[in-house]
């Protein structure tokens, strides 16, 4: 990143003006923001994989963001949204696009899935597998306010990993199999090798946090004994992912609404910090 840079990673609002190049958006369409730009040259852009191009950028980081009246975005990342979801909830489509790609690619339908860590996007994950038919979801935190937002989001359990053990707990109550699958977007080192103890043989792990150290696992018995299959999710498939959820936040099938805490001006955006560090609240939208 350069300083001094204008901050704001994720958005949704109206277009006001448009380059002349650019043919598919409107002065006045309503859209959000893919925040992931690519290069459109290099192997993985070529391939399907623009999310994780060589050259990627990101909006907010490598460019000026949308804490301003006016932000300038590449059209590439532009996507138009139905104006029947809420500029709240249009704002959240980066993060939720995360959890909800785990979902659709570890195909959670029907089954018993933990989700690791329950802030914004962890929380948006279990909305998305609650939509996409998971059968039990097992919420792990450490704060209760946020696993009483993973209840109210479709969690079947909650686990306050600072007052039981999880793995005792989780594996009780799968009658000793474990789950079938669950997604870490805690980052927690300790945590996720918790979740490969719970985690049944076959087996399915989606890892979203971004752990700040090293992590050592018993690749043996928690990995190849268990034909345990891993995969790491960074952001959304452009733009397959954009596509499903859109439609089902269209027809009201995926509900994220509670994620939504609370809702500020920018200028109060010392009080949002203060809240964040304090434990409370989930998503906190601020308005320019």
């Amino acid at each position: 990143m350069n300083l001094p840079s204008v901050m704001g990673h994720e958005c949704s609002g109206e277009i006001v003006a448009v380059g002349e190049d650019v043919k598919n958006l409107s002065v006045g369409d309503y859209v959000a923001v893919e925040t992931h730009i690519p290069c459109g040259e290099c192997y993985q852009c070529e391939n399907g994989e623009q999310h994780i191009c060589q050259n990627l950028k990101m909006f907010g980081i490598h460019t000026n963001g949308c804490f301003a009246e006016y932000a300038a975005v590449p059209a590439i990342v532009v996507r138009k949204i139905s104006k029947n979801i809420q500029p709240e909830v249009g704002a959240m489509l980066e993060p939720l696009g995360v959890g909800f790609r785990a979902g659709m690619d570890m195909q959670v339908s029907g089954k018993r899935v933990a989700m690791i860590g329950c802030g914004p996007i962890g929380l948006l994950a279990i909305a998305s597998i609650k939509a996409l038919g998971a059968a039990d979801i097992y919420a792990v935190d450490i704060i209760d306010e946020r696993l009483e937002l993973a209840k109210e989001l479709g969690a079947s359990q909650c686990f306050n990993s600072k007052e039981i053990d999880v793995v005792d707990e989780i594996m009780k109550i799968t009658d000793g199999v474990g789950v079938d699958a669950f997604i870490d977007a805690s980052g927690n080192v300790h945590a996720i090798n918790q979740g490969f103890k719970f985690l049944r043989k076959g087996g399915q792990v989606g890892l979203v946090g971004l752990p700040s150290k090293p992590i050592s696992l018993d690749l043996g018995s928690d990995v190849v004994f268990k034909e345990a299959k891993i995969t790491g999710y960074h952001g959304r498939k452009m733009f397959e992912t954009w596509t499903k959820m859109l439609n089902m936040l269209s027809n009201k099938s995926l509900y994220v609404d509670p994620v939504v805490t609370h809702v500020m001006p920018l200028e109060k955006y010392h009080e949002a910090v203060e809240l964040l560090k304090q434990g409370k609240g989930s998503k906190i939208i601020l308005i320019p």
